[in-house]
């Protein structure tokens, strides 16, 4: 098919699952010609581009399974993270007996999952009303064989979601969300309100009673270890443990416990209330997760950029990698040394540890990044290197692709096809 048959398709686009379709088709067919072969070396690749180590990202995954196995709770990993089937494969190719499935936290997401990612226990970690609802029950008839769970924190939230599934001729499993302290979603905390959703879920056709969900986003960030296990204790562990006795006390016996994330799982685990945690930023890591203590996990995910302008006099340099290929949701992005897995070199490899902290990021617009507080010589135009993203969620969410990378070459390409919303 040409571009410009595709292009006259994609005017004909709507919300169907044909128009969906087409529009992702449009997409992949416009990046082709800028990707790298399979292969080829990394400094072949056009700038930005969004990077990931091959050698981190398996020891990440491999890091996280040993983690996992001793103690028995299941992993769920959070596919908000990856946003991408085929990474999804991988991972579950991997996987051994301590992975119960995958999280996703969109209906997009979880129609990549279920439709190419191979997936077959699902849970969309979000409250879903209206055509959202309606999409997921259809997303679960369309996939019989497949576990598809959701979020409710209300009785309203229930009798929608049976309404979807109903129609549908699906059948969902709803986990009931109790707000562990980050006042967002949630049955509020230690109310008997958790046990009137619980019953309403029970008797509500087309549904069943998955567990329950207690996450805190909030504290995964807490810099010390001391003070995120403070709070983790006040926050999930002393909600779930109430939720758990409000139920008891109804007859009701969740099956599930279900949250946590990557900078509280040992925590959680040590808490021994969950039945599985669900962490995702994991397997890339960001510069937000590298300020915490006790760290894990590698840095395995780079935006690659390219030195476009330089100003020796004031120790600025312009990259290509601005709004459109940084997220910015957690502070700037910093300006990584030279990374073994990633095979490639750089003037920055002579420097120290020190000068290269140094180094600032600003935003300069849409395409443009400014560096600030480079050495002389350090980074001439058309030089190349590789920036630490902020919050690696939001910086997946502005890619295509990405690429993996092993001793400077592009070994694999995984297409990002769970981004955005359509």
């Amino acid at each position: 098919m040409t571009m410009a048959a595709v292009g006259r398709l994609g005017s004909l686009a709507s919300p169907s699952p044909l128009g969906r379709l087409v529009s992702r088709l449009t997409r992949m067919v416009a990046c082709i010609s800028t990707l790298p072969s399979t292969g080829s070396l990394l400094s072949a690749a056009y700038t930005p581009s969004l990077l990931v180590s091959l050698p981190s990202l398996e020891a990440n995954d491999r890091t996280m399974r040993e983690r996992i196995a001793p103690s028995g709770v299941k992993l769920r990993p959070h596919a908000k993270a990856f946003k991408s089937s085929a990474l999804a494969r991988w991972l579950l190719a991997r996987a051994g007996d301590e992975t119960v499935g995958l999280c996703v936290q969109t209906v997009h997401e979880a129609e990549a999952m279920l439709s190419r990612g191979g997936v077959a226990n699902l849970l969309l970690t979000n409250e879903l009303y209206g055509p959202n609802a309606r999409r997921l029950a259809e997303l679960a008839a369309a996939h019989p064989t497949a576990t598809v769970g959701v979020l409710v924190d209300s009785v309203r939230g229930v009798q929608a979601l049976s309404d979807a599934s109903v129609k549908a001729g699906a059948a969902l499993a709803a986990y009931v969300e109790v707000d562990a302290g980050q006042n967002r979603c949630g049955v509020r905390r230690e109310s008997e309100e958790v046990a009137r959703v619980a019953r309403e879920v029970r008797d509500a056709p087309a549904l069943e009673l998955g567990g329950l969900q207690v996450y805190h986003g909030g504290i995964q960030h807490v810099r010390s270890s001391a003070s995120r296990r403070a709070a983790v204790e006040a926050g999930p562990a002393r909600a779930a443990r109430r939720a758990v006795e409000l139920l008891h006390a109804e007859g009701l016996a969740p099956p599930v416990l279900t949250g946590g994330g990557t900078g509280t799982f040992m925590l959680d685990l040590s808490a021994g209330v969950l039945t599985e945690v669900q962490p995702g930023s994991y397997l890339f890591m960001d510069g937000d997760y590298g300020q915490n203590e006790d760290r894990l996990f590698e840095q395995s995910l780079f935006v690659h950029t390219t030195v476009i302008s330089v100003d020796e006099a004031t120790g600025k340099r312009v990259v290509d990698a601005g709004a459109k290929a940084m997220d910015l949701l957690c502070g700037a992005p910093t300006v990584a040394r030279h990374h073994l897995g990633l095979g490639s070199t750089s003037t920055l490899d002579n420097l120290s540890e020190e000068i290269i902290a140094n180094i600032t990021y600003k935003n300069g617009g849409d395409e443009h990044g400014i560096l600030g507080n480079v050495p002389p010589g350090a980074l001439p135009a058309g030089s190349t290197l590789q920036l630490v993203p902020s919050h690696c969620d939001a910086c997946v969410n502005l890619h295509s692709h990405l690429l993996g990378v092993r001793n400077g070459v592009v070994e694999t390409i995984f297409p990002l096809d769970a981004r955005g919303f359509y």
